[in-house]
């Protein structure tokens, strides 16, 4: 009896674990192959709250959004050991919700246009009856320690009829009824698609007939002499007209734009010093032994305890400085790094396997003359062995571009971190040593050595980045608003944009589906930009980091593309191109008629210039690397005989001459065989392109209201 109890304990204590996966992940789209991990009837979708988007006829507000993201925000928490997500994550998990809710409420709204339904009979049949068949995010919360569907331990948990079993299983048929609702609208979506028989037998061929043989490619690359590839305008007009279909054009907009970023300021950094004095005072009286130093880092770094010994390449310079003088129990005071503020506290060192050595030194680029770039580096070589400090001339006259701030010390690194030359000269030198000029690859080095150690460390460390507070934020957005304000009564963009130190941007053209710089697919910043004139500036846009301000400056209509604009960059080319493929002809054709005894590489002797190769064991599916993807090339070589030499072939690369050597009979059981799969796996391929096709047409014709931009 109390095995079974411990048994039924251990049961619920997996289903427990497992319920967060089931309830983030609760509809199946379209295909098995394609998620959406948030359930209509767990988004609280319906209520009354104001809404802040709107898909066609649906309605969400802030708070329904908001919650899915927080659920996604804290699931990457558990999968991250509570770290904290930065912004950039944090917009890519807004905007993975955003995608996800837009083509779900499609769906949803195609499941009810079409009337479509799931019985509770259809469920609890596959529940009961099929469970080896059930969606992978239901079926691995029954999988062994070896990855094999455990029948007995699901047949117990569906017999449980605790509050959280209950709870699950629920879960679980809400699952499955959206999984059976997608598959029916997929039904629907695809009941016309076919796969020919000639398909079939194509992707057979493809994957199982395979091919030896030797070529030569002339390449069109070994065509230089300028004088046989002459153009002049007639020639590249003519070649616009017979191909213009070549050279249409969407209608397009470009875009001048800057951008203000969202920056710490002092009073930022104030604070999280302030903060970290603080919490110096917590860990000196924090242990491992009780776990309070432990609890300690978790709650307030943003970095997770580390209980291993580490080397001292995991440490920036200022806390190995601190490391190298302390004793086990020392905490360091709050530290300034390039990741923030940190303090440490030294548990334990040991000594080491592996030889660190800390140096500062000092880069002198060759520069157009490297005999004086050797002079310089001498020079600074003298003055820091007079007594000058090395870091105080890093600073001052280093070319390396991190020098200004990190004063050229390079912390502490093992061997393989450098080049060989400057770690044979660090390495070989002793303490207080200073070495040089060093010639490496980057130029001459002055190098000083600081220390040698072969130290690891275990330690608890606290680390918080400086990030912008929302006081900053709101500065950056009133300066934002200022500045609109400004270009708004007439101010030009990029006068304003110097005054305040700012970079302007320019946009390339840009599509009505397309990606706006900083804001990405934002549909209602592009039919903003797309309704107004040249010259129309947008209100600021909050983008990633910060705030964007964008001009319109150039509108191309729907048509093609006008030849002045691309004759040299587009037709140019082009023409080059094709009048190099007729010269390659003409040589292919005299090469063929010099093959001797049936071999093609006999043909080196006289053309070395060329590329002569054997292919062996090419496919379709999987062709030579020299060949690559050329469909015309492939045909080809599938419809010679065995020592047969084709005429030459137009590839993408140039032409080729082809002797194949051995290529595999058609085998028409061996089809018979393997076509049924064949089949099923192209027809899901076909329904997979259907439905994402229909969802981007769908989603292109949806009337959708974002407002997200002005929430965050």
């Amino acid at each position: 009896m109390e095995n079974k109890k411990i048994q039924h304990t251990g049961i619920m204590n997996k289903m427990r674990d497992k319920m967060p996966l089931i309830i983030i992940i609760l509809i199946v789209a379209f295909l098995a192959t394609i998620v959406f991990e948030w359930g209509m009837n767990y988004m609280g979708m319906g209520g009354q709250n104001e809404a802040f988007a709107k898909i066609n006829s649906k309605e969400i507000s802030y708070q329904e959004y908001e919650r899915i993201v927080q659920q996604q925000v804290e699931q990457m928490r558990q999968q991250n050991e509570g770290k904290d997500i930065d912004e950039a994550t944090m917009n890519q998990i807004r905007d993975q919700v955003w995608n996800s809710l837009v083509s779900q409420t499609i769906s949803q709204q195609a499941i009810e246009k079409y009337g479509i339904k799931v019985s509770d009979k259809e469920i609890l049949d596959w529940i009961y009856n099929r469970p080896e068949t059930l969606p992978e995010p239901i079926k691995k919360n029954f999988m062994d320690s070896t990855g094999v569907f455990n029948a007995g331990f699901y047949q117990q948990a569906l017999g449980m009829k605790t509050k959280e079993a209950t709870q699950f299983w629920s879960q679980v048929e809400n699952f499955c009824r959206e999984t059976l609702l997608s598959e029916k609208l997929q039904a629907v979506l695809t009941e016309g698609a076919v796969v020919s028989e000639g398909d079939v037998l194509d992707k057979y061929k493809e994957d199982n007939i395979i091919a030896n043989f030797n070529f030569v490619l002339l390449d069109l690359n070994t065509i230089t002499d300028s004088s046989q590839i002459a153009v002049n305008d007639a020639e590249l007009k003519e070649y616009y007209e017979k191909n213009k279909n070549d050279f249409k054009q969407n209608e397009s907009v470009k875009l001048k734009y800057i951008q203000l970023l969202d920056q710490a300021t002092a009073e930022d950094s104030a604070s999280v010093k302030r903060d970290m004095e603080l919490l110096k005072k917590d860990m000196q009286k924090a242990n491992i032994e009780d776990s309070s130093l432990i609890n300690l880092i978790a709650e307030n770094s943003s970095t997770p305890y580390n209980a291993e010994f580490q080397k001292t390449n995991a440490f920036k310079p200022e806390v190995n400085s601190f490391l190298f003088k302390a004793k086990p129990g020392d905490i360091s005071d709050v530290l300034i790094t390039q990741d923030g503020y940190q303090i440490v506290k030294l548990l334990e060192s040991k000594e080491g396997e592996d030889l660190y050595v800390n140096a500062t030194h000092v880069l002198i680029n060759f520069g157009t003359d490297t005999a004086a770039a050797k002079q310089k580096a001498q020079d600074i070589y003298n003055r820091v062995k007079n007594g000058e400090d090395i870091k105080v001339l890093a600073e001052q006259l280093s070319d390396e571009p991190a020098a200004k701030q990190s004063k050229g010390d390079l912390g502490w690194f093992t061997k393989g971190s450098m080049v060989k030359e400057f770690e044979e000269a660090s390495f070989n030198a002793n303490i207080g040593d200073v070495v040089g000029p060093v010639k490496t690859q980057f130029g001459f080095h002055v190098i000083k050595v600081y220390g040698k150690e072969k130290k690891e460390f275990k330690v608890g460390l606290i680390n918080k980045a400086v990030v912008p507070s929302s006081r900053s934020k709101q500065l950056v957005k009133k300066k934002a608003e200022d500045m609109y304000s400004d270009l708004s009564k007439g101010k030009i963009l990029d006068s304003l944009a110097n005054e305040n130190k700012l970079q302007v941007q320019t946009s390339p053209d840009i599509v009505k589906d397309g990606q706006v710089p900083l804001a990405g697919n934002n549909k209602k910043i592009l039919k903003t930009v797309f309704d107004n004139k040249i010259n129309f500036i947008t209100e600021p846009v909050k983008v990633p980091g910060g705030y964007a301000i964008y001009q319109v400056i150039e509108k191309k209509p729907e048509g093609y593309q006008n030849f002045d604009s691309i004759k040299v960059t587009m037709i140019k080319p082009k023409v080059i191109n094709e009048k190099k493929y007729k010269i390659l002809l003409a040589m292919a054709n005299d090469l063929e008629g010099k093959i001797t005894n049936f071999d093609i590489i006999s043909l080196k002797e006289i053309a070395p210039n060329y590329t002569y190769q054997t292919a062996d064991s090419f496919k379709v599916s999987k062709p030579n690397p020299v060949i690559g993807q050329d469909f015309a090339v492939s045909s080809a070589i599938m419809k010679l005989k065995p020592g047969e030499i084709s005429k030459p072939i137009k590839g993408t690369k140039g032409y080729y001459i082809i002797k194949i050597n051995s290529i595999t009979e058609f085998n028409e059981q061996d089809y018979i065989l393997k076509a049924p799969e064949i089949r099923k796996s192209l027809l899901t391929s076909k329904r997979q392109s259907i439905v994402s096709e229909w969802l981007t047409k769908m989603q292109n014709e949806a009337e959708i209201v974002d407002n997200r931009d002005k929430y965050f």
